[in-house]
């Protein structure tokens, strides 16, 4: 009601000021018209009753002389003017003297009506008897019973006067009630006419504030949290910061981003996402000062801007407040979630003193939180941004890549257990810069992923791959690491297919890599996709196995073919660790029991050789027998090598034919 008042207030404090002004006005005019008709009944009665008087035996001449006055005759005067609603009256001579009054009106309490009338010894003024011609002096109050004064004319002679006191309270509150009705009838109608319009007009302008309130609102801020926008945020943090070179206002901006929101999104549908980015932003709103700025910049980014930050214990106590309130599960279309934040810092006006660089520099320390959750947030150090400025360049170069198909794929070599024979070899992308030197794939495959690149390149990889093992002879096979971004369409099958089928090759010819930490998050998903992969012959390998979860759960419920022991083991076995080959001994025989090759990476030295082949591991790869090399060189070196070598050769590692080469 308050709000409507001060939206509305002065349209509605005008419609009471014009619905007054007409009451008012109908009270005052219906107060004039009943005065005018008691008026003008009054001057008829004043008329008729000087006529009855002045007329052929109407004895006029006996109230003012006295003489010869018949008892009978006042008699029926009095009885018409008790008829004409006359409460009394009185005759006046031409002087103005009265001689004749029916009562007194001032002792009527005393004096009753009486035969003979009475004289109460009023005279008329100078201004009554001044007058000329055909005149009536009414006198009324509003209240009280008006009076006439009237001339008696005979003959054109004015010869008295007669003032007569009008029995008209009755009328007068008739009148009133008459026009009273008509009024409020009046009022009604008038109220319908103006009221309602008035109303239609009122709620039109309330709908059109309410859109342009809703327009206002959208334009600056988010319409899923009600947060502001990335647009007010700005505005809102170049206004506050614009004081800090005057005030010596310390802040903090924080850029805060919900971990893993895609994957919230494609598991459970858009409604479930949104729904956790209102929870989240409700814990926001519940954390930060009022003084404080709190915004949602992108689909799962947030941000802060803290003031009057005193030290950065300031700053670390409300990041460790934002983690572990964001962090505290959530129920969301029947199963609970447990959200992860990165938050990066940047402090003003050490880091910047526009909102552009804060949001910046903040950003880029998230993305080193990423990476790096030991702390509840990550500082913004200016070699972050040249790290960004490096991390642009190869996204570039990996864009361009694209565009020009200038990747490149190498092979390594993968051998028996005692490198006698070539088995088949696995595809490593690669990526050349400006001047020709080669980008470590540790380097541009993160970026490429980050930018949503990854599902491009790799069914690039698969065709390739494809291509290029079915010039190569037919007991080789290609090995491909797959990245989850690759199922996340389920058109996996269909690229795969395609590939096989443009280059003529047997599905037993390509073994697909997979990580184990894919398997584990979306296990139900991949399962499908695996099995029908493996139906079209290929392969199904558990690449860096012993690296992360090492989860035996997994190995029963997906058709795995193979097992890729982690390079961290040599290098382990390297260092002198203990029960290594214990550790390798086992993974070998839980392999073998369950149908499934083993193939060790990272061989180095003929020591691992004799180890891993005690071992009765199936398969060798490492720099031992190659590093990765192009496809030339494969078919130059690698392949020309094993139809040269003699059967007697055969027992000597690969990689001693080619060293000697």
């Amino acid at each position: 009601m308050v709000l409507f008042f001060q939206k509305n207030g002065l349209t509605v404090l005008g419609g009471f000021a014009i619905a007054g002004f007409v009451v008012f006005s109908a009270l005052s005019i219906g107060g004039a018209t009943v005065g005018g008709l008691i008026e003008t009944e009054m001057r008829a009665k004043g008329q008729n009753f000087a006529g009855l008087l002045t007329q052929p035996g109407g004895k006029i001449d006996a109230f003012l002389t006295g003489l010869s006055r018949d008892p009978d005759a006042e008699a029926d005067v009095r009885k018409l003017a008790d008829l004409a609603s006359i409460d009394s009256f009185a005759i006046f001579d031409r002087r103005g003297d009265e001689v004749y009054r029916s009562r007194s009106d001032r002792y009527q309490w005393l004096l009753r009506d009486r035969p003979g009338g009475i004289q109460s010894g009023s005279r008329l003024s100078e201004s009554v008897l001044s007058k000329q011609g055909d005149w009536q002096v009414v006198e009324d109050d509003g209240f009280t019973n008006p009076t006439v004064i009237t001339p008696l004319v005979r003959d054109g002679r004015t010869i008295g006067y007669v003032s007569l006191v009008g029995d008209m309270i009755a009328n007068r509150s008739a009148y009133k009630a008459t026009l009273a009705w008509a009024s409020g009838i009046l009022l009604v109608l008038i109220f319908f006419a103006t009221a309602v319009p008035l109303l239609l007009y009122i709620r039109r302008k309330r709908k059109i504030a309410e859109a342009d309130e809703r327009i206002v609102f959208l334009a600056n801020h988010d319409a899923l949290t009600k947060l502001l926008n990335r647009h007010r945020m700005q505005e809102e943090s170049d206004r506050v910061l614009a004081t800090v070179r005057a005030t010596r206002e310390r802040m903090a901006y924080l850029y805060i981003d919900i971990d893993e929101m895609a994957e919230i999104n494609d598991r459970f549908g858009q409604a479930a996402g949104d729904e956790m980015l209102r929870v989240v932003a409700d814990r926001l709103i519940a954390l930060v000062d009022r003084n404080d700025l709190l915004a949602r910049l992108g689909a799962d980014d947030f941000a802060i801007l803290q003031r009057r930050v005193a030290s950065q214990e300031d700053v670390a106590a409300l990041c460790k407040r934002i983690v572990d309130a964001v962090t505290e599960p959530v129920e969301i279309a029947g199963t609970t979630l447990t959200p992860s934040v990165s938050i990066g810092c940047a402090l003003a006006p050490m880091d910047g003193r526009t909102h552009s660089e804060l949001v910046k520099h903040a950003e880029l320390a998230h993305l080193h939180h990423k990476t790096d959750k030991s702390r509840n947030m990550i500082h913004f150090e200016p070699s972050m941004d040249e790290a960004m400025h490096h991390r642009r360049h190869i996204e570039g170069l990996v864009r361009k890549a694209l565009e020009n198909q200038s990747f490149e794929l190498f092979y390594q070599p993968i051998v028996n257990s005692d490198g006698s024979r070539l088995l088949g070899l696995e595809a490593l992308i690669r990526m050349r810069d400006e001047e020709g030197n080669q980008i470590s794939p540790a380097v541009f495959i993160p970026i490429a992923e980050a930018r949503g690149y990854i599902k491009t390149i790799g069914t690039w990889v698969i065709r390739e791959a494809v291509r290029q093992i079915a010039q190569w002879p037919e007991h080789l096979f290609v090995s491909v690491n797959l990245s989850a971004v690759q199922f996340g369409d389920g058109d996996l099958l269909q690229i795969v297919q395609s590939a096989l089928h443009k280059a003529g090759v047997d599905g037993s010819r390509l073994e697909i890599e997979v990580v184990e930490s894919l398997v584990l998050e979306r296990s139900e998903d991949i399962l499908k996709q695996l099995r029908q992969l493996k139906a079209l012959g290929i392969a199904i390998d558990m690449d860096d196995f012993g690296t992360g979860y090492s989860s035996l759960g997994y190995l029963w419920r997906f058709p795995f073919d193979k097992l890729k022991i982690d390079q961290s083991f040599m290098v382990a076995y390297e260092n002198g660790e203990p029960n290594v080959p214990q550790i390798l001994d086992t993974i070998v025989s839980m392999a073998h029991h369950m149908k499934m090759k083993v193939t060790a990476e990272g061989i180095e030295t003929q020591e691992q050789v004799d180890l891993l082949k005690s071992l009765g591991c199936d398969q060798l790869q490492g720099y031992f027998f190659g590093k990765p090399m192009p496809a030339e060189r494969v078919a130059s070196d690698v392949l020309a090598r094993f139809r040269d070598v003699p059967a007697s050769v055969h027992t000597l590692p690969l990689a001693r034919a080619l060293h000697s080469r």
